[in-house]
């Protein structure tokens, strides 16, 4: 080994030692001086905190911040005088490390230069009446170090400690769970600066306890530097990073100690931020708004805060964001290929304070396609957080078909046609507020097609304009066509957003029709009940992964279904099975329980007919409707044969000629198909029937064949005919009534029967009534009437089913 190579190893060797050496007898010192330091210790600190400061024992750590002694001092803890009333200890702490410098110590002299805290709790607390145990640590002015030095302390550790400051007069609460946290202090003439290390969870940070903490139950890692200045009485904080939960965010802030109440200054950038991230670190008054809204891709987030520590401050807030080619979501809806800046304020109007009411949402330059339709918005503001109101201007054009994915399968399928929107909406923000907003501008559907499917009814083509004008809703210059059915409508529906959501049995559609033709055999499905929905929620869809609902467009379904019409309808031309009708006018109020005909007015069968009626509870084969009727001067087998004979077939339309008057009240069952149940009407029918004919009416051609047998009984006219008929279902009560013909005369009444039930009695005489054309004078062509063989005959059924005469009165 060279020489040189032995003495440098001996001589570090020595140095080694003697460095050893001294260090066990600083230590020996410190054992034998024990009492001595921990009091010159607790004497520094409580020089600083105005108090009594208790610390149980201390002990030597011989390697902990070697060259430098450390003791270790353990269960430290400080309470103020009233902590028997509010039961909070100021500083509680299981083992606090400090470093002493080893040369002072050899002075005899105590001088901290780092403090290391481990499980323990810091708690500041100030009572409702202002009195906090804060004042421990304001220092005390009359109570000096016998050293006349005070201490340097210049590094400061914590470990697994939880900060608290609670004060209930000022409603503030703060809570930090500091896991980590080393700062290292370079005092100077100017002021000191500190280099800080931290690792901690924020528990609570309320600067206002009503409004709800900020970035609650947040992991924070700091590695940055601040600075305080002497002169200018301000604690700076370059621009540095701090992450979240794990996310950069850029903070620039400063804090002015200078004014009073002290001010402080924020800028905060996030690049980058998830949008659920970026609302946790707000209060819930903030955050509550905005929990309905998400966003796939992170956002660009900046903030600006500025306020005073002072008495229930509110700091003046203005973030700012932007994103593009994002997708938003909603409890209701997705809008993808998103694109928008935006800002939040709150302080609207200046002077009126920082708070909810005062504060504004805003979005601008909003450009999105919801299921491939474009959303298109200059400027979207949500005013007044409280009680949130949105306004907004949107724009849209596309093809009609792209609306078949945002509705479902269960209302409209569009085939053809595009569609223009310009809407302006004042109303809440909240999706499951159902208050009524206010929209202004208009839809425009243009060469439109498509399948309303509830009643898979086709329109062949469309063009409509839906005018918002508030709460109401005006449609206009609507004309549709199905098959070789035209109708040209306008409508309207007072207060239909107020009721839309809340409440669309109450929506109320007037609605005015004109149309050349109206072939109803094109409309067979709304006499069948509507496919219905109700009840039931709107199916959840799937788009890329995500289920989503589109709460406004599925609501209309429940909206045509439970709203009312009133409708009047002016129709050249009506076609209905065997029924041909013209110039129709009518008034038509349909609801949930039934469709009511009102002062229909007609020309049919060559005659005049008005109508009342209703439907109720349209659906299946168990509607039931009631008929008030009133017929004049019409050719009675075209009557009979427009309404298929009645739902009957006692008598038909080949069985009649005449001119028919008629005044009805029945009631009735309806098929699906709106035919007649056989055998379901109920009512009376007064009829007056001139210049008619009988023709093959099988009973009278059976009286034929056995007393009349040279009279042509399938022939048979009359002037007039009167009588009132009553309807019991299948049977129909014919009251007395007299039939002067030309082949014979009858006087009858009775029942008949359909198919079984007949009764009825039947006096004939057998004079010719011929023989009495000559006669003008009523009264004595009535006595001639009943001159001669009268013939009692019974019309009952006979055992083959068919009705059968036999003589006598009957029973």
């Amino acid at each position: 080994m060279p020489r040189w190579l032995r003495i440098s190893l001996i001589s570090a060797g020595s140095l080694a030692a003697l460095i050893v050496l001294l260090y066990i007898i600083l230590a020996l010192v410190i054992r034998a001086r024990k009492q001595s330091i921990l009091a010159d210790i607790t004497e520094q600190l409580s020089s600083e905190i105005d108090g009594d400061l208790v610390i149980r024992d201390m002990e030597p750590s011989l390697l902990r911040g070697f060259p430098n002694i450390s003791v270790t001092l353990k269960d430290v803890s400080l309470r103020d005088s009233l902590f028997n009333q509010h039961g909070h200890t100021l500083f509680a702490v299981k083992e606090i490390y400090v470093k002493v410098n080893s040369v002072a110590l050899l002075r005899k002299q105590v001088d901290i230069r780092k403090v290391t805290l481990e499980d323990g709790a810091i708690y500041l607390y100030t009572d409702s009446a202002g009195y906090s145990n804060g004042y421990l640590l304001q220092g005390n002015k009359n109570k000096k170090p016998k050293s006349g030095k005070s201490p340097t302390l210049k590094d400061i550790e914590m470990e697994k400690m939880l900060f608290t400051l609670e004060n209930k007069q000022k409603f503030k609460h703060f809570r930090f769970d500091i896991r980590r946290l080393q700062g290292k202090l370079n005092y100077n003439d100017t002021g000191w600066t500190c280099q800080l290390k931290n690792d901690m969870q924020i528990l609570d940070m309320a600067f206002n306890t009503g409004k709800g903490s900020y970035a609650k139950n947040k992991t924070v890692n700091t590695d940055i530097t601040i600075g305080f200045s002497k002169a200018a009485k301000t604690l700076t904080i370059p621009k540095q990073i701090f992450r979240f939960d794990g996310q950069p965010v850029l903070v620039d802030g400063q804090f002015v100690f200078s004014e009073k109440p002290p001010a402080f200054h924020l800028l905060i950038t996030a690049d980058k931020i998830p949008f659920r991230l970026a609302t946790s670190l707000v209060t819930p008054n903030i955050s509550s708004r905005l929990d309905s809204l998400d966003f796939d891709n992170p956002l660009d987030v900046k903030a600006d805060i500025r306020g005073h520590m002072k008495f229930r401050d509110t700091p003046y807030v203005r973030v700012t964001w932007e994103t593009k080619d994002n997708t938003l979501r909603t409890r209701n809806l997705a809008v993808e290929r998103l694109a928008f800046a935006g800002a939040f304020l709150n302080e609207l109007t200046p002077g009126m304070g920082h708070n909810d009411a005062n504060s504004r949402l805003s979005v601008y330059g909003f450009r999105g396609e919801y299921d491939s339709i474009p959303v298109f918005a200059d400027t979207i503001r949500v005013v007044n957080l409280q009680h949130p109101v949105l306004t907004g201007r949107f724009r849209s054009e596309f093809p009609l078909d792209r609306l078949n994915d945002a509705l479902g399968t269960d209302l409209f399928s569009f085939n053809k046609g595009s569609a223009m929107v310009d809407l302006q909406y004042t109303g809440p923000w909240d999706a499951k507020d159902t208050t009524g907003g206010r929209l202004h501008g208009s839809v425009q559907i243009r060469n439109g097609a498509f399948t309303y499917l509830p009643r898979n009814q086709e329109v062949h083509e469309c063009a409509a304009t839906l005018d918002f004008e508030g709460h109401d809703l005006f449609l206009r210059n609507i004309r549709l066509r199905s098959g070789a059915s035209v109708l040209e409508a306008s409508g309207s529906a007072r207060n239909f957003l107020n009721f839309y959501f809340s409440a669309p049995e109450k929506v109320l559609l007037e609605w005015t029709l004109r149309s050349p033709l109206i072939n109803l055999n094109e409309f067979q499905s709304f006499f069948t009940q509507r496919k219905s929905s109700k009840g039931k929620k709107p199916a959840a869809r799937k788009k890329n992964g995500h289920t989503h609902h589109n709460r406004v467009l599925r609501q209309l379904s429940y909206v045509l279904e439970a709203c009312s019409v009133n409708m009047q309808l002016t129709v050249d031309r009506v076609k209905y099975r065997a029924f041909n009708a013209a110039n129709v006018k009518a008034g038509l109020q349909m609801s949930q329980d039934q469709i009511r005909l009102q002062n229909a007015a007609l020309q049919a069968a060559g005659g005049q007919l008005n109508l009342d009626g209703a439907i109720q509870h349209p659906g299946g084969d168990k509607n039931r409707f009631s008929l008030t009727a009133k017929v004049r001067q019409v050719q009675v087998d075209q009557l009979f044969r427009a309404f298929e004979n009645f739902g009957q077939d006692a008598i038909t339309a080949n069985n009649l000629r005449g001119i028919f008057s008629a005044t009805a009240n029945v009631t009735g069952g309806m098929k699906a198909d709106a035919s007649i149940q056989p055998h379901s009407l109920y009512g009376t029918v007064n009829f007056d029937l001139n210049k008619g004919a009988l023709l093959h009416f099988k009973p009278l051609e059976d009286v034929g064949k056995f007393v009349f047998r040279r009279r042509d009984m399938s022939n048979i006219t009359f002037e007039r005919l009167q009588n009132t008929l009553d309807l019991k279902g299948n049977k129909i009560l014919i009251r007395p009534m007299q039939i002067n013909s030309s082949v014979i005369n009858i006087n009858l009444e009775g029942t008949y029967g359909m198919p079984k039930g007949t009764d009825i009695k039947l006096q004939v005489p057998l004079r010719n009534p011929k023989k009495d054309e000559l006669v003008t004078d009523a009264e004595e062509l009535q006595k001639r009437r009943t001159k001669g063989i009268v013939v009692n005959l019974h019309a009952v059924d006979g055992d083959d089913g068919k009705i059968k005469l036999k003589l006598g009165k009957g029973d």
